[in-house]
């Protein structure tokens, strides 16, 4: 019997260091990584506009591709890294068929959630191309009043599939290598 590949998912709260995490937990487990970001940010180059005059939709159709990469992986027996936020009228109706195709593994990215918001707002502001890209409320809003907005209440994932809850403040806790080793024995 052919064993279900592995669908990592690595999801948290705007600044908490999921894509940073992915991407090194890509690394060490030798997987591909798909990142919804990236894929709006090659759409958005594509279009040649800013995302806010992307044409009605867009989100849905970048959200869609990002599901079908997934499931194409999955279906040919690769297993992958995804890295995304986690919005459950998105991800819940989708998990059955990830659940069926591949065995699902959440790493959940956690930080204080004023320090998360601080790290997404200077992201922003170190890198003022990223607005062209990404619907950043806080940047603009910054920009616009010189005020912090403090972040809303962070809804994670409530499935039942293992998880693995890692403190992003510093270091990783656990660490890059103990989160490894739980993917790997589960």
């Amino acid at each position: 019997m052919t064993p279900k590949p592995r669908c990592v998912i690595v999801t948290g709260q705007a600044g908490s260091g999921k894509t940073t995490l992915a991407k090194k937990l890509a690394e060490r487990l030798w997987l591909p990584g798909i990142s919804r970001d990236e894929i709006k940010q090659g759409y958005v180059e594509t279009h040649g506009v800013t995302h806010d005059r992307l044409p009605p939709g867009s989100d849905k159709i970048v959200t869609d591709l990002f599901f079908e990469m997934i499931h194409r992986y999955l279906e040919g027996k690769i297993s992958i890294v995804i890295e995304a936020a986690f919005q459950h009228h998105v991800w819940e109706p989708r998990m059955p068929t990830l659940i069926e195709l591949g065995s699902p593994f959440i790493v959940l990215c956690e930080i204080d959630p004023i320090l998360a918001a601080r790290r997404h707002l200077d992201r922003g502001l170190e890198n003022p191309e990223r607005e062209r890209y990404h619907s950043d409320n806080r940047v603009t809003h910054f920009r616009k009043t010189g005020e912090f907005l403090y972040p809303a209440k962070y809804d994670a994932p409530r499935l039942d599939l293992p998880t693995i809850k890692v403190a992003t403040e510093a270091d990783y806790n656990p660490s890059v290598e103990e989160i490894v080793a739980a993917i790997k024995a589960s």
